[in-house]
């Protein structure tokens, strides 16, 4: 009786040792799935095989560009386009340099996805500067869409001498930027420049948008890079960038990662002649002579956009 009774006992136990060890690996499980999870939250999904769904192949070839310009933009964002194309988009040779200007566009997944398709094809027809891939275009995406950037740019336009990658909402006056690029006398390797962010801190705040877990990226700062809404590179750095991007997970903030891309390079973004020809805030009073000698002006809608670059290129009232 004694014998059975320890046996019950034992066998109480063994149950719970076996209860408990199950509940561990259950919860261990738990938590490396909600780790994942997170990870995948921060990281993107690149490289895989995109294709274009509009594509300009040939555009370099035919009109042998000595700078490309990528304006990356929404699918239904056509205001921006227009106002591009209006403004500082419409000049294509400068002092006998010719410019290409190319928007890029990911695939939208919403409801009415086919009419807005099909606005794009027409779009596409009828401006022939449209390149669109098969990637969700949104804000998390934008890594895979620089990417994407490169990978065109490596294939159809290794013959350019640069590339400038800026926002949609960005006013570039490409006079400037091309004389900053003549006066560099040789043309650059290894070359990359904008507005620099040196030591730029992590954030490490839940509720900013820029926010990045220490899982998914360790180090307190990132290494040097130019802010995104305009930066300009040599054209040998495309390929360079996409070899070195298979070593390094890419995360979605898509400036910073290509900080950690030229870090694994050994390439250091160069400063610009002045960097105060980048501007990022505005100042609180329209002046159009300080317009007029930047590079870039990020603005805030379309509409100020144009009127901008109508009064800077008005003959009016000349700047000294």
């Amino acid at each position: 009786m004694v014998y059975k009774s320890w046996l019950l006992v034992g066998l109480l136990i063994l149950g719970n040792v076996f209860l408990l060890c199950f509940m561990i690996v259950t919860l261990e499980r738990r938590k490396w799935w909600k780790l994942e999870k997170r990870s995948e939250t921060y990281h993107v999904a690149y490289p895989q095989r995109y294709r274009f769904i509009i594509d300009q192949p040939q555009k370099c070839q035919q009109q042998n560009p000595f700078m490309v310009v990528i304006v990356p933009v929404a699918p239904e964002n056509f205001e921006a386009r227009s106002a591009i194309r209006r403004t500082w988009g419409s000049k294509d040779l400068l002092w006998d340099k010719m410019v290409l200007v190319l928007f890029l566009l990911g695939s939208h997944s919403e409801s009415g996805q086919d009419t807005l398709q099909d606005q794009l094809q027409s779009e596409s027809q009828q401006y022939q500067d449209l390149l669109q891939s098969n990637f969700q275009d949104s804000y998390r995406n934008l890594t895979i869409k620089t990417m994407v950037m490169m990978e065109w740019l490596s294939r159809n336009c290794p013959q350019a001498s640069y590339a400038v990658k800026v926002d949609a909402d960005v006013l570039l006056n490409i006079r400037n930027l091309l004389y900053m690029l003549v006066n560099l006398k040789a043309l650059q390797s290894n070359y990359i420049t904008g507005l620099v962010l040196f030591s730029n801190s992590v954030m490490r705040d839940p509720s900013s948008k820029f926010y990045l877990p220490y899982d998914v990226y360790p180090k307190n700062r990132f290494p040097p890079y130019p802010v995104g809404m305009c930066y300009i590179f040599s054209m040998d750095l495309p390929m360079k960038i996409l070899k070195v991007s298979r070593q390094i997970k890419p995360i979605f903030i898509e400036d910073a990662y290509l900080g950690m891309c030229l870090k694994h390079l050994g390439i250091k973004p160069r400063k610009p002649p002045n960097m105060q020809q980048f501007v990022v805030q505005q100042p609180q009073q329209y002046n159009r002579c300080f317009y007029s000698s930047r590079i870039a002006i990020l603005t805030d809608c379309p509409t100020q956009l144009i009127t901008y670059w109508t009064d800077i290129h008005s003959s009016n009232t000349p700047c000294l």
